[in-house]
């Protein structure tokens, strides 16, 4: 077969490069604070375009130009935390944030070179199947998370989780691509592009009879007042501002017991000491707890002393009941150069200037028991940990019904990180099946249905309550992602490793 006639004609030179550029603005409009999400089923064809008939060398650095201009603006908040919050020399901060946009965007440089060794008709299917793989292995899978605001076309994360959705992202896209392929060579046919929006839609009615058979089981309502405290990123832990951002917390809960919720919620690391430690604040959260007569579920620091007496610090989350029965869950997933220093030897620095603003000395947790909530099993997340799908999963496994996020976004000001963040609870919820509550302390708060729906989402920087009621669906079969999670990811790597040895197979007959 001579590859050659599939490519598009012409040196296209610096108009590559602009099609690469052009790509990575499409996402960055895809993505919160734009959130034009429908722009990202056309966002990788200018790439696609760009990439067709070019040299190795030409794609890997068309797609990195892509990869890392689109990082950097969607990431742009990682600057924020650091300078900030961080007290981060600003040039300091800039080399650093520059590590993980390089290195994120080799994955997009990658995507690109297995892109243009298809051929235009290979790629419909294949650039797909690469685009997912790679999510696959570099650990988090995002692109579908832009239409995370769709229940009905998010559905299929059910079976498939993210990768499935990302999959139909890149598959319309590979169809456009292909249909001005077909353009450009005089016979433009629009049934591949057809046929790319016909499974879409497909799925789309697919989605919306799933969440009507959601809706038609019906299940056991829960009642829960998230609160949302508003507290200054630098006064979280600042001993003069201790019994006043306490008290905020425990005047709002007050109020919320009056309701008569399930369940209270306050966000990461409300309580500002360390709760089971501190025999006075510890108290005091006890006894409103006792007068209120609603469990609290709240973020805080735990402290305790190994078997060898050593000093070891947890983020955890704790759920107080009326009763006085409390348990506790401590955060699996930690931050790297926040909660933890690897390498410390060679990031000393992080030590000195980091530490002192945040728990750099955080010993990472162990269990995904749920927590009791009114006869109800809770999972609890911590922050970012809602972002991989392995903790909801494993939590739902071990009998929870009910996932419960709780996180501080004040790191990252009036940015669109919290935004960002929350585009990843819908899938939890429809992987699993199960609600999810997210408290934030300065926003985005919300409620999660079981069919993947953001009810009373929070603006940023409000101090307020919100009370909702969702329906935790009647306990049945487990999702089929639940029970094997990222089959369909896997499948496409193992597809992606397929079509790279046979194409370098096809490649070196045609030479010979």
């Amino acid at each position: 077969m001579d590859v050659k006639k599939y490519r598009f004609p012409g040196n296209l030179g610096g108009r590559s490069a602009g099609l690469a550029l052009l790509s990575a603005f499409l996402l960055i409009l895809s993505f919160p604070p734009f959130g034009l999400h429908f722009v990202a089923f056309f966002a990788f064809v200018p790439l696609l375009v760009a990439v067709d008939g070019k040299r190795p060398a030409t794609a890997l650095l068309l797609g990195l130009a892509m990869g890392f201009v689109f990082f950097a603006g969607a990431l742009y908040w990682l600057y924020t935390a650091l300078t900030v919050y961080g007290h981060i020399n600003p040039l300091l901060s800039v080399l650093l944030i520059l590590l993980p946009y390089f290195y994120l965007a080799l994955y997009f440089s990658l995507f690109a070179w297995l892109a243009s060794r298809c051929t235009p008709g290979e790629a419909v299917i294949m650039a797909p199947v690469y685009y997912v793989a790679l999510e696959c292995i570099r650990g988090t899978l995002f692109l579908g998370q832009v239409l995370h605001d769709s229940p009905p076309m998010i559905q299929i994360a059910s079976i498939t989780g993210v990768a499935g959705v990302s999959f139909l992202v890149i598959f319309v896209n590979a169809a456009i691509a292909y249909y001005l392929w077909q353009a450009k060579q005089g016979a433009a046919s629009p049934l591949v592009p057809l046929a790319a929006l016909a499974v879409v839609a497909l799925n789309v009615f697919w989605g919306m009879g799933e969440i009507s058979a959601l809706e038609r089981a019906g299940g056991v309502p829960l009642t829960a007042a998230l609160v949302q405290g508003n507290i200054p990123q630098d006064e979280k832990w600042d001993r003069r501002f201790q019994t006043r951002v306490l008290n905020r917390y425990l005047d709002m809960t007050r109020e919320a017991a009056l309701k008569k919720p399930d369940l209270i919620v306050w966000p990461e690391a409300a309580a500002p000491f360390y709760f089971g430690d501190d025999p006075q604040y510890t108290g005091m959260v006890r006894a409103a707890v006792r007068e209120g007569g609603v469990p609290l579920l709240f973020g805080g620091m735990a402290f305790e002393r190994g078997p060898a007496g050593e000093e070891r610090y947890y983020n955890s989350a704790f759920m107080a009941a009326p009763d006085g029965r409390e348990r506790r869950y401590d955060k699996i997933h930690l931050v790297p150069f926040g909660e933890y220093i690897p390498f410390r030897k060679y990031f000393y620095f992080f030590t000195q200037k980091v530490t002192d603003a945040i728990a750099g000395e955080t010993t990472a947790g162990t269990s995904t028991e749920p927590l009791p909530v009114d006869g109800v099993a809770a999972g609890v997340q911590i922050c970012y940990e809602i972002i991989f799908p392995q903790g909801s999963r494993a939590f739902v496994q071990n009998g929870a019904r009910l996932m419960v996020n709780v996180t501080n976004d004040a790191w990252y000001g009036r940015s669109a990180a919290s935004a960002q963040e929350l585009m990843a609870l819908p899938f939890r919820a429809v992987e699993n099946r199960v609600p999810l509550l997210r408290a934030a302390n300065t926003g985005i708060s919300a409620f999660i249905t079981a069919s993947g729906k953001i009810v009373h989402p929070t603006p940023l920087f409000e101090t307020m309550t919100v009370v909702e009621t969702v329906i935790i669906p009647p306990v049945g079969a487990p999702t089929f992602y639940n029970r094997f999670g990222e089959v369909f990811a896997y499948a496409c790597v193992a597809g992606a490793v397929w079509h790279f040895i046979a194409g370098g197979l096809r490649r070196r007959r045609s030479r010979q």
